[in-house]
């Protein structure tokens, strides 16, 4: 980035975390936004993606405006809700840019996978810190919510007992939670106590049917 700015490559610099103040107005503004998408969790491949150049379906746009044209009564209502529709139609792509726009106006804000999110929980070394911040974090994207990495019976009862807490806190906080599914029935994809958990969460969540096509399949096909 600042090797391609024209201000910034004159100055020579090089290491950015040594020289930010030499940093022209707007990379400054850029490595600032970029640092607060990095400690958010947010994937590196969607840092410069923006809704202006979405071309999956355009269902999703019109949610990311609707949120974003008014973040802070959002966040004040706990509105949350559940993307769902199959693959490459752009959820993540949807809930990353609002988490991008939340992060620019300084709320807290985390964007997990189910599978990741099971990972730290059960991983004693980071189960207390993840459980707090997962809890209070202002806003959360939990991505791919489906079943593909719960191999049985026992670790749905398992992960289940471990995130009912979480949601439960969430939704009785009313601190708004983004999930995004390739289950047109995001509950029904699970089975026993992660399904009860499940459940209990999606109670206060509006699910938002998706539909449309692989728009990475269109890129290329148009490429």
């Amino acid at each position: 980035m600042v090797q391609g700015c024209k201000i910034c490559s004159a100055k020579n610099i090089r290491v950015i975390e040594q020289a930010f103040d030499g940093l022209c107005p707007k990379c400054a503004t850029r490595v600032i936004a970029y640092t607060r998408y990095m400690q958010s969790n947010i994937p590196y491949g969607y840092w410069d993606l923006e809704m202006s150049e979405f071309a999956g379906a355009p269902k999703l746009k019109d949610v990311y405006n609707k949120v974003v044209a008014d973040l802070p009564t959002v966040y004040r209502d706990g509105i949350s809700f559940c993307l769902a529709g199959s693959h490459g139609i752009g959820k993540s792509f949807c809930t990353t840019n609002i988490l991008k726009i939340a992060c620019q106006k300084n709320y807290t804000c985390l964007y997990t996978t189910l599978s990741d999110m099971i990972a730290a929980l059960i991983n004693s070394d980071e189960e207390y810190l993840a459980r707090r911040e997962l809890m209070s974090v202002d806003f959360l994207t939990i991505d791919e919510l489906d079943s593909r990495f719960i191999q049985s019976e026992s670790a749905s009862d398992l992960f289940g007992s471990l995130l009912e807490h979480i949601f439960r806190t969430r939704s009785q906080n009313k601190i708004p939670t983004f999930m995004c599914s390739n289950s047109p029935n995001p509950v029904e994809a699970f089975s026993g106590a992660l399904k009860a958990s499940i459940d209990s969460l999606m109670s206060g969540v509006k699910l938002i049917p998706v539909i449309g096509e692989d728009f990475r399949k269109l890129s290329i096909r148009e490429k």
